[in-house]
């Protein structure tokens, strides 16, 4: 496979030693993306960060982050063989482990993604996290899907589709805020973007800009190309389902409200059997908390030990762990985490999932940062249905 940069542009204009020592720098910049994700051109990359940085002054929004599936949305399998969740042992599995490179997800499902020339394809197989079984995926036309093209836009920071590099290989704090190198020099409201300050539509089609299925204006790339947050969407990208008569930006918008409204049922069905989410309480002395969870939740000892990292059954129960919470951000609190569907994990007044504030009820000898490094290590929580 060739790469984008020499095709589009050509080298005709050059010629002798010099046309030979810009042919190898062009080289040398094309495609250096992950495993080992290096910047994009100079000029692009002189603009972004990466969200390590950001950290330095946004420690509280940096703790909450890393969090949510987004600051894991890619992982290096060459560099952290563990990323991969997948059962490997299955003999009819048409790849082996040695061809996996990167992975992506891990919630859900998690795809995984091999090496071919200078460009990553993923692989027919993908591993559902939650029944922990194989199945296919784009079985006939993996290797007519290039990342490059298909999916890196939208999980990375900074894609430059010239050199097709990168400044971050995850949904880091300038996917959503924008380059932060001119604010990290100066910092100011004006050179950075805030989704709260922005109108409503424009917030929201920053997440639009990778939750809608599109094309770019050239039709090349399936994500938008030259957009930055708080830029007019409908612009750079052309949306795959549109109605006729619809306009881009009415059929983005129809679409994202539709994405955010199925995701909000799905998650708010789990819990209507019980109503916890309407802040109703159980009834009855033999009605206890983690009856109504493992009613969804259904755990066998094993797996429930899994689950709470105690010894014993008796170690801790649902409520030991998980409190109710309200929907929302906190700028008071010690971790501000900036995700949509973190908060659908449970929907409003249900339980939550920030364990480590509990973890002093019974470790009272412990310091906060041993119960907050103690749950970040657990990084794959096992879960049933969530």
């Amino acid at each position: 496979m060739r790469d984008v940069g020499m095709r589009r542009g050509g080298l005709s204009f050059m010629t002798g030693l010099p046309a030979l020592l810009s042919a190898a720098l062009l080289a040398s910049l094309v495609f250096l993306w992950p495993p080992s994700p290096s910047p994009a051109a100079p000029s692009a990359a002189s603009a972004y960060l990466g969200s390590e940085k950001c950290a330095s002054c946004h420690q509280i929004q940096y703790k909450g982050w890393v969090k949510t599936f987004h600051s894991t949305v890619v992982g290096d399998a060459k560099k952290d063989p563990s990323v991969i969740m997948a059962d490997l042992s299955d003999p009819e599995l048409p790849f082996k482990k040695e061809e996996i490179h990167l992975t992506i997800g891990g919630h859900w499902d998690q795809r995984y993604l091999t090496k071919i020339d200078d460009d990553y394809y993923i692989l027919p197989r993908l591993w559902s996290v939650q029944s922990k079984k194989w199945r296919p995926y784009s079985t006939y036309g993996w290797q007519k899907r290039p990342y490059s093209k298909y999916c890196v836009g939208c999980h990375s920071v900074g894609f430059d589709p010239r050199t097709r590099g990168i400044s971050e290989h995850a949904v880091g704090c300038e996917s959503c805020h924008g380059a932060g190198a001119a604010h990290a020099a100066k910092p100011g409201k004006g050179n950075i973007v805030n989704p709260k300050r922005l109108p409503g539509d424009r917030a929201e089609e920053i997440c639009a800009s990778c939750h809608v299925r599109g094309k770019d204006l050239s039709g090349e790339f399936f994500f938008p190309i030259g957009w930055k947050p708080g830029d007019d969407l409908s612009k750079s990208l052309v949306p795959l389902e549109k109605n006729e008569g619809e306009s881009d930006r009415d059929a983005i918008h129809r679409l994202w409200d539709k994405w955010k409204s199925d995701r909000e049922s799905q998650s708010r069905a789990r819990c209507e059997v019980c109503g916890i989410h309407q802040n109703v309480k159980p009834q009855g002395q033999k009605i206890s908390v983690d009856a109504i969870c493992m009613s969804c939740h259904e755990y066998d000892e094993k797996k429930l030990l899994q689950h709470t990292r105690h010894k014993t059954p008796a170690g801790a129960g649902c409520s030991d762990c998980h409190e109710q919470k309200s929907n929302g951000v906190d700028e008071k609190k010690d971790e501000n985490v900036h995700s949509y569907g973190y908060f659908l994990i449970h929907p409003q007044g249900c339980w939550d999932t920030e364990i480590q504030d509990r973890c002093a009820k019974c470790h009272a000898d412990k310091p906060k940062k041993w119960a907050y490094d103690t749950v970040v290590s657990w990084k794959k929580p096992v879960v049933i249905d969530h």
